[in-house]
């Protein structure tokens, strides 16, 4: 039988793995699938250890209900694209000079395609929740579990991307033609570059080593001279 004493030493550890895979860089199914895992048993273990105070109790399960509901809720996904656009940029923002990581996708550690992912992610579901739309917060899920490429972004990724322009290179192109929040991929598909505006980019460059913003052109740097293939999320369109 578990004393009063163990099964708090038990929740304490589940919430310090949780936290742990949280804080690892690498994105990964097995990682993602770790996270939910062990938030759903920390959640479910401290509605177990406060179960006999009735008001906490209550307040509680009041929340697993509200939460539950609301992401089974069937809403659409009607959205402003400019707030979203906003939303997305405002992401992109949130990892300036993070580290670098391959495979990365967290403050602690990102690579080229997981800067543009959590842009993305962030970005639907902080407007899911300030909209109260279930389905932005939903695809924002969606989005996180389904992991990509660079070269999958370029080739429509499950139809979330859509082509725009291609360029012999982003020193030379005319940036009126695209939108902020654009992103740019190699014709390799071996990197990707996000649109902020004002001839600027962002990137979460492995040769630099951290996330960083240039203004294009910028002959040195190698991303901004080669040639290039624009391509939009779909819910920016």
């Amino acid at each position: 039988m578990f004393t009063p004493r163990l099964r708090w030493l038990l929740w304490i550890a589940t919430s310090v793995l949780w936290l742990a895979v949280w804080l690892f860089p690498e994105s990964t199914r097995l990682t993602r699938l770790a996270g939910v895992i062990l938030l759903a048993a920390a959640w479910m273990g401290f509605i177990g250890l406060s179960w006999k105070w009735r008001a906490w109790r209550a307040a509680l399960l009041g929340i697993s209900a509200a939460g539950v509901l609301f992401l089974l809720w069937p809403g659409h996904a009607s959205h402003d694209p400019g707030a979203l656009r906003a939303a997305d940029l405002h992401g992109l923002a949130r990892y300036g000079g993070t580290h670098y990581f391959w495979g990365g996708e967290s403050p602690k550690g990102i690579d080229c395609s997981g800067l543009m992912r959590r842009g993305m992610i962030d970005g639907l579901f902080i407007q899911g929740c300030r909209r109260f739309e279930p389905a932005l917060v939903r695809q924002s899920l969606d989005l996180w579990w389904h992991d990509c490429t660079a070269k999958e972004l370029m080739d429509g990724y499950y139809n979330l991307t859509v082509p725009v322009l291609t360029t012999r290179s982003l020193n030379v192109l005319d940036h009126s033609r695209i939108l902020p929040g654009d992103m740019a991929v190699t014709d390799s598909g071996v990197h990707v570059m996000a649109y902020v505006g004002d001839n600027r980019w962002i990137e979460a460059d492995p040769g630099i080593g951290r996330v960083v913003t240039l203004t294009a052109p910028t002959p040195s740097n190698i991303w901004l001279s080669g040639p290039m293939k624009i391509v939009r999320w779909r819910v920016l369109e």
